[in-house]
């Protein structure tokens, strides 16, 4: 079964103007790029992301292999270009440098939660401990 229709063009009875019209109201609605349009200047991306904060938040439960958690970064903050760059090792780098131990379990490198938030807790009271009165 074939459906067809004939749309005319012929400027005092234009038909297919106000179709094209409606398309690319459609595709504007839905906050994507109007062909032939300019795009607009790209906020640049000042923030840093916390990595711990990072971690925390695409952690679940159980230790994960950290050759897969780059790509749950990457998941997480897709704009973010340090994330899609990043390897199972320079994430263990960086989280060495962070004070978290990533222990070599059968060459896996299994990422403990519990160690990503243990430092989170950690760097959280830090600036507590500093306060506190000596007794």
């Amino acid at each position: 079964m074939v459906q067809s229709y004939f749309l005319d063009v012929d400027r005092t009875n234009d038909q297919v103007s106000p179709i094209i019209a409606r398309a690319l109201a459609a595709i504007s609605d839905r906050g994507q790029l109007v062909p032939g349009s300019q795009p607009s200047a790209r906020q640049i991306q000042t923030a840093d992301r916390d990595l711990l904060a990072d971690l925390d938040e695409v952690l679940g439960t159980e230790a994960v292999p950290t050759a897969d958690v780059p790509a749950l970064l990457a998941r997480l903050a897709p704009q973010w270009a340090p994330y899609r760059a990043l390897s199972g090792k320079a994430l263990r780098d960086q989280l060495a440098a962070l004070g978290v131990k990533v222990p070599s379990t059968g060459n896996r490198w299994p990422l403990d939660p519990v160690t990503v938030r243990e430092a989170l807790a950690r760097r959280a009271t830090t600036d507590l401990d500093d306060d506190q009165p000596v007794s």
